[in-house]
């Protein structure tokens, strides 16, 4: 048992089809558009039209993006997902099975990558780094990095157990912490379990962390809203950064 209440050697972040039928199948279509609005605000198709998804899960962004005129690259570790994107894949939109943590092997540049709803800081600091760096080099310069991701001042005032519902089924999480490392045990109701870890940052520790890969920010914001700046009281936070080249 490590330190916080961690155990080696469980598998975490292996999201289960339970997982992605609760949490992401359940996302109101509303929701989905008002990201939408923000990315085409900051990425629009004239001037960013490949872009590359990375952690696409079933496509929900890559998919209406393509319908909008983005020619649109979809990656994904889960194969499961890759397939169920890939089966709705309008003309614009392909998808692969690759790990994030092996974009350099993609012979291709992007005027932008995404990594959208919080898909972002499962490994240690280097891994973390590294898999920051290959976005960035998949962009042509200028090119431009949106990340949404959770703010940790906002998780951390989070109670460490809850009871909610989400898509029709009842989930009990676990929280603990490692310094800044959060790990999350779900268990649903009826059956089934994922568990999660991940690093958390602030907007001033991502942007720092982003900086040291070449990427210059541009805006951070809140609810995909310009207007609202991340803080503690946003779950989560939109940092859009551009490729500095020397």
């Amino acid at each position: 048992m490590a330190e916080g209440g961690f155990q080696v050697g469980v598998r975490r972040n292996e999201f289960s089809s339970e997982w992605y039928a609760i949490f992401l199948d359940s996302i109101p279509a509303a929701t989905t558009e008002a990201e939408l609005r923000g990315i085409e605000r900051w990425l629009p198709a004239g001037r960013f039209p490949r872009l590359l998804d990375v952690c696409c899960g079933p496509g929900r962004h890559a998919r209406a993006l393509a319908a909008r005129g983005h020619r649109v690259l979809g990656v994904d570790a889960n194969a499961e997902a890759v397939s169920r994107a890939a089966a709705a894949a309008p003309p614009g939109a392909r998808f692969r099975t690759l790990d994030m943590r092996a974009l350099d092997a993609l012979r291709e540049s992007f005027d932008g990558v995404l990594s959208l709803w919080h898909s972002f800081g499962y490994f240690d600091d280097a891994g973390n780094r590294d898999a920051l760096r290959q976005m960035a080099a998949r962009l042509t310069p200028n090119g431009r990095l949106l990340i949404d991701v959770y703010n940790r001042d906002h998780i951390a005032k989070l109670p460490l157990q809850e009871h909610l519902e989400r898509g029709g089924r009842v989930v009990h999480s676990r929280r603990s912490w490692d310094g800044p490392r959060h790990r999350v045990v779900l268990e649903y109701e009826g059956g089934g379990s994922d568990e999660v870890e991940f690093q958390l940052y602030t907007p001033e520790e991502f942007t720092e962390l982003a900086r040291s890969v070449g990427l210059r920010p541009l805006l951070a914001c809140a609810w995909f809203r310009e207007s609202v700046r991340p803080s503690e009281d946003h779950a989560r936070m939109q940092l859009l950064f551009e490729r500095q080249d020397a």
